[in-house]
């Protein structure tokens, strides 16, 4: 397993490295701007931006923007512009179902929430990876006009998810889409 992930990660560090940055980003491709945390590293992608402080496989922050009309990986159902916040984190928890890597998946909780001055929801889950170790992900979303917009933050439940979730309620909270 450690050799596959070092197969992974050399096409991902080979295009576009990570970086230390912190304070203020804005990505116009992704529409959306966020402040990046002091000691924290970004991963700019053209669909997402991925900040982590030590490394995505112990904890990160995962920002996208997409088109509503893109299909799901797992389940090839899309989003629309009609959708209500609860049937939109519908969609997402049956991607997450069908995801052969998320294993063991317990849903804690599917809520309302306000994410960037919106209406979206919150969903908090557990699952196992690969190896056995299980994460914890809060994961927020609200369809805004053409796109969805999510923000989530993973990290080992034991102890990672509670040194950082503090963090990402920052960067939650900071969260800003663009016009």
């Amino acid at each position: 397993m450690k050799r596959l992930f070092l197969i992974l990660l050399i096409p991902i560090t080979a295009c576009a490295p990570w970086t230390r940055v912190t304070g203020p980003y804005e990505g116009p491709a992704h529409h959306f701007s966020v402040d990046i945390p002091d000691g924290w590293m970004k991963f700019d992608s053209d669909r997402y931006l991925l900040i982590s402080r030590d490394g995505p496989f112990l904890q990160y922050i995962l920002l996208e923007g997409r088109n509503l009309t893109t299909p799901f990986s797992q389940t090839r159902r899309t989003m629309n512009m009609a959708m209500l916040p609860q049937e939109a984190a519908e969609v997402i928890l049956d991607d997450l179902s069908l995801d052969r890597s998320v294993r063991n998946l317990h849903v804690l909780e599917n809520a309302p929430a306000r994410i960037a001055h919106q209406d979206g929801f919150k969903i908090l889950f557990t699952y196992e990876n690969g190896d056995g170790l299980t994460l914890k992900t809060l994961f927020y979303g609200v369809v805004k006009g053409r796109m969805f917009y999510s923000i989530r933050y993973t990290a080992a439940e034991r102890y990672y998810f509670p040194k950082d979730v503090g963090t990402f309620r920052k960067v939650l909270a900071g969260f800003r889409l663009l016009e």
